[in-house]
């Protein structure tokens, strides 16, 4: 997801409150985090303050919240607000699985930016993993890493890591992409991301469950749900406690033993 960039000046009261909210979110007090995002909207309804507040929402989980969000930004004429909204949004998108709407709004975002950056090219290569165009998306992860590394000091980018897992996964190899996979878990842990470790744990549910590692996948499933549970993605939850519900019939029909009736 990405936010608008600080301004240069004094910080408005909306500026104010924003940062506010960000510092109680960081301490995962959700109820005074949202109630400082409402403020700083109502007292300065900008993109900027619409963005800031989609973007905690959809760290959160909260997917259909972000969106009702952001969408009024797309009415504006802030041309550079229009594009990052609509890169939120295919991220929003892309996770709840409408890959048709999340290539549209990615593609849009990418005509109203100068140049692609190492996010717009992580997000086009998640659109070409979500639709099998794996061959696509490879040389677009290699790309984004290159780019962040030129970007970034830090080049250990726990999205862009969790992606090339995903790919190494089901390219190569269900362990080689488990490797990569816990190497992301590993950064996202380290900025305190419940939201995107239980993604990751998510991810590793899968491919330990091609290997057949049924107690590894439903320790991961587990994980998973304890990481959305504590930043309240409610959303997330819902699907992480249905891929445990299914994983339980699984091991019920695996065990099931008919010489028994």
């Amino acid at each position: 997801m990405m936010n608008v960039d600080p301004a240069d000046h004094r910080p408005s009261r909306a500026e104010q409150l924003l940062e506010a909210a960000e510092n109680c979110a960081g301490g995962c007090h959700w109820q005074q985090a949202n109630a400082l995002f409402h403020q700083a909207i109502s007292c300065d309804d900008t993109p900027a303050s619409r963005i800031a507040y989609g973007a905690y929402l959809y760290r959160r989980g909260h997917f259909n919240h972000a969106i009702s969000t952001l969408i009024p930004v797309l009415d504006g004429t802030d041309l550079k607000a229009i594009g990052i909204v609509c890169h939120n949004l295919a991220a929003i998108y892309r996770e709840v699985g409408e890959v048709d709407l999340a290539r549209r709004f990615q593609w849009r975002s990418t005509l109203l930016r100068n140049e692609s950056d190492a996010d717009e090219l992580l997000a086009m290569a998640n659109d070409a993993i979500a639709v099998g165009r794996l061959e696509a998306a490879k040389p677009l992860v290699a790309a984004a890493i290159e780019l962040n590394s030129d970007e970034s000091a830090d080049c250990s980018d726990g999205d862009l890591i969790a992606t090339q897992g995903l790919l190494q996964g089901i390219m190569d190899s269900p362990r080689s992409g488990l490797v990569t996979l816990f190497w992301a878990y590993q950064l996202h842990r380290s900025h305190r991301d419940l939201k995107r470790m239980g993604t990751d744990l998510l991810n590793m549910a899968n491919l330990f469950g091609e290997l057949k590692r049924f107690r590894a996948e439903k320790s991961c499933l587990l994980r998973a749900i304890r990481c959305f549970e504590n930043v309240s993605a409610h959303d997330l939850l819902h699907r992480a406690h249905g891929r445990l519900e299914r994983h339980v019939r699984m091991h019920l029909l695996r065990s099931f033993n008919s010489e028994l009736n």
